[in-house]
């Protein structure tokens, strides 16, 4: 059974919430405590939502028809996907680490990044979906 279009739904709602979220904590409300925490909340469920995803992902590969699907779009989706997997685990550890002291710079470059690669990824796998179907 394949549960891998379940469990991306829900992270990738949690990881556009939580980027989302940091970026406007680094843009506009650096003061406001709320929407770092609210991020820094989305981040721990994501995180560990993330890892899940690539599991049943690669899980899901194995299945027989995803033969139908060209590699030349599954694996930019599977790259990237590892791409947003790591960049995830690793924010979380820094920003976790740093709370609200971390740089502004930084928090930029991380929210942007992850909502383009959590964008490209979702919109990647719609389209395999699409091939699927």
């Amino acid at each position: 059974m394949n549960f891998h279009p379940l469990v991306i739904y829900m992270t990738g709602s949690i990881l556009l919430t939580t980027y989302g979220g940091y970026l406007i904590h680094f843009s506009l409300l650096r003061n406001n405590s709320f929407s770092f925490y609210y991020a820094l909340t989305n981040h721990a469920i994501s995180s560990l939502l993330i890892v899940l995803a690539a599991l049943t992902g690669f899980a899901a590969e194995g299945l027989e028809n995803t033969e139908k699907v060209s590699a030349l779009l599954l694996t930019p989706h599977k790259v990237l996907a590892m791409a947003l997997v790591l960049l995830t685990l690793l924010s979380f550890i820094y920003l976790w680490i740093k709370q609200r002291d971390s740089d502004r710079k930084l928090g930029l470059i991380i929210s942007l990044t992850g909502l383009i690669l959590t964008l490209v990824v979702i919109l990647l796998g719609w389209r395999i979906r699409l091939i699927l179907a």
